[in-house]
């Protein structure tokens, strides 16, 4: 079928789709903590949350942030290290780094007013089309369509399609939108999509629109639109545990590293065929600007949103001579009951836990 011809449904047929839709969002709706109260703030931390991540993953990181950040300004004056710090385990970081750059936006061009208007929602720095509208139809019950992947879904499955271009998405969740109830219609479709219309085995039977599908009444659910997939990427690395008197060697990480916050251990990735323990040695020497007995501790695996990670991981002991640094702006001792506040990342704290203590040589 031609997608041009599944847009023409009456109106008689769009307001029983919003009709039956709004009645069952508004018994089965999950309670989420931004619905309760849909603040502009609160439901973009919310929407940049949810990108590319699950609701039951991002809701305590939700609740979490929001008590340290509970405003514009408040995200506007911290420290990136600390936004990071409470957005660490979301992965994504660049959408953390963002939220804070668009609240400094907000602070020094609005005094902290969340604009208003879609195109002023637009503006905000991590913001795209789909963002935006949840905002200005959630919290404002303005009349914006919303586009995610449980929304084409449904909209696939209900005219029996399997593709069409994204401008039919579009222009289809525009025409069936609850103009005076936008904030609750545009979250029951994407509802409808997480709980009943989901990728794999649609609860058919428990569809409001199940009389309204044509997918469902033909016994055929087409195929999800595809998505390109990302590629997981592997890095295998060394890093180095460095002690002395009760103090570990941080070195400032750079601003587009793939590992969060802004220190971390030192750390090289290992190209091609390297080999872990000359670089490791290397990297101590650079450091040090002279030779360091290393000592290998166990492995450790780790994730970062689409890289997999493996450490090679080499501590060491040294004595109060070697404290000279060769880059003393770059590295800096720190005491071990500091590194919780200093070390965002898991995979530096899964470093720390394999490292025992080693007495100096």
């Amino acid at each position: 079928m031609r997608t041009r011809d599944t847009q023409n449904w009456s109106k008689v047929k769009i307001r029983k789709l919003r009709e039956r839709l709004l009645a069952w969002y508004r018994r089965h709706k999950r309670v989420l903590p931004w619905r309760s109260n849909p603040t502009p703030y609160r439901v973009w931390i919310a929407e940049i949350m949810l990108q590319q991540t699950r609701v039951q993953t991002v809701l305590p990181y939700y609740e979490r942030f929001l008590k340290r950040f509970p405003h514009v300004e408040s995200l506007a004056v911290a420290p990136e290290n600390e936004v990071l710090e409470h957005w660490a385990g979301l992965g994504y970081y660049r959408r953390a780094r963002r939220l804070r750059i668009a609240a400094g936006k907000m602070v020094s061009e609005s005094a902290g007013k969340f604009p208003e208007t879609f195109e002023g929602i637009m503006q905000l720095p991590g913001v795209g089309r789909y963002t935006a509208g949840a905002i200005h139809s959630i919290a404002f019950n303005q009349p914006q369509p919303v586009v995610d992947g449980n929304v084409r879904r449904v909209i696939s499955r209900l005219h029996g399609i399997a593709r069409a271009p994204d401008s039919y998405f579009w222009r289809q969740a525009e025409s069936w939108l609850a103009k005076d109830d936008a904030a609750d219609f545009n979250q029951a479709v994407m509802e409808l999509g997480a709980l009943v219309c989901v990728p794999a085995r649609p609860l058919c039977g428990e569809c409001p629109l199940k009389s309204l599908c044509k997918s469902g009444r033909q016994n055929w659910v087409p195929p999800s639109r595809g998505h390109s997939v990302r590629v997981r990427e592997s890095i295998e690395l060394v890093m180095l545990v460095l002690e002395c008197e009760g103090r570990i060697l941080l070195v400032r990480q750079p601003e587009a590293g793939f590992i969060p916050g802004e220190w971390g251990l030192p750390v090289r990735v290992l190209e091609g065929s390297a080999r872990p323990l000359p670089n490791a040695k290397s990297l101590a020497h650079e450091i040090f600007g002279s030779r360091a007995r290393l000592h290998k501790s166990a492995p450790v695996h780790h994730a970062i949103t689409h890289r997999r990670i493996l450490a090679h991981v080499y501590r060491t002991a040294v004595q109060s001579p070697a404290l000279r640094l060769a880059d003393a702006r770059r590295f800096a001792w720190f005491p071990r009951r500091k590194l919780d506040r200093l070390l965002i990342s898991s995979l530096f704290h899964k470093a720390l836990a394999v490292s025992e203590p080693v007495r100096p040589k």
